[in-house]
């Protein structure tokens, strides 16, 4: 694997982009096969790492999403891939300390040996998006669906709607997620919530769901937050690494 020094490059053009790293598209999970553009980044402001380092279950999305939205360039917060996420978080705490290892202790699913590790980025989960979306699906009961994969505006969708006192029904966020690959039905653009209330109370059935998720993870990508490492029975390690605040303010 090469590190992370190896695959990003300076940009050396003066302007305002002279100062940020242009971000090669192939480490992100995506691939970037969905972006038409150059994506840049910078280095996190000190400021930036404690915001990182305080999230919480209610804030991570709104501090992940503002990060995000501040340090990469290039492309607009809504039309970054949800599944690319995850990914640059990890990727802008690297690019901002330099890469420097952070100890994690991993166990070998195979002969069950624990060890600590020096975690990099090259060392993260990940699952990348190696074959095309076949972006039309025929389900069980006949209906037609073109699919797509979600951005963060999409993400961002999904919440305000789940929050919307107009909607009094207990919306299904998981359900919810899975219908947004969902772009037309039979050919009619539909909303978000339109493909959701299509399995939630409409034609859908639990056997046409589960054919669409099916059919998803074949081509599913994105990061996990753990890392994997070599281990001396030829098989390979896992150990977390959490977004905790010793992740994101390390000692040095």
């Amino acid at each position: 694997m090469k590190s992370i020094r190896e695959t990003e490059e300076k940009v050396q053009k003066p302007g305002p982009k002279s100062n940020k790293i242009l971000i090669n598209k192939d480490l992100l999970p995506s691939k970037g096969k969905y972006y038409k553009t150059d994506l840049f980044a910078r280095k996190l402001s000190a400021i930036e790492m404690k915001e990182l380092s305080k999230v919480t279950r209610e804030s991570v999305d709104r501090v992940f999403n503002s990060t995000i939205a501040s340090a990469i360039d290039g492309i607009e917060l809504s039309d970054v891939q949800r599944n690319d996420k995850l990914w640059l978080i990890y990727y802008l705490r690297s690019i901002t300390y330099n890469d420097i290892p952070m100890k994690v202790e991993g166990e070998c699913k195979s002969c069950k040996k624990k060890a600590w590790y020096d975690y990099r980025l090259m060392n993260l989960d990940v699952v990348y998006a190696e074959k095309e979306l076949e972006k039309e699906l025929v389900l069980p009961n006949g209906d037609t669906l073109e699919l797509r994969f979600p951005t963060i505006g999409d993400e961002i969708e999904i919440a305000r709607t789940k929050n919307n006192p107009a909607y009094i029904e207990n919306i299904d966020t998981d359900v919810m997620t899975v219908a947004s690959h969902i772009s037309s039905i039979n050919g009619e653009a539909v909303s978000i919530y339109e493909a959701y209330t299509y399995f939630a109370r409409g034609k859908g059935s639990a056997l046409d769901y589960a054919k669409l998720v099916s059919h998803l993870k074949k081509f599913a990508f994105g990061a996990r937050p753990y890392a994997k490492f070599p281990c001396s029975c030829g098989e390979y390690a896992e150990a977390e690494v959490p977004l905790t605040t010793a992740f994101f303010l390390p000692e040095i």
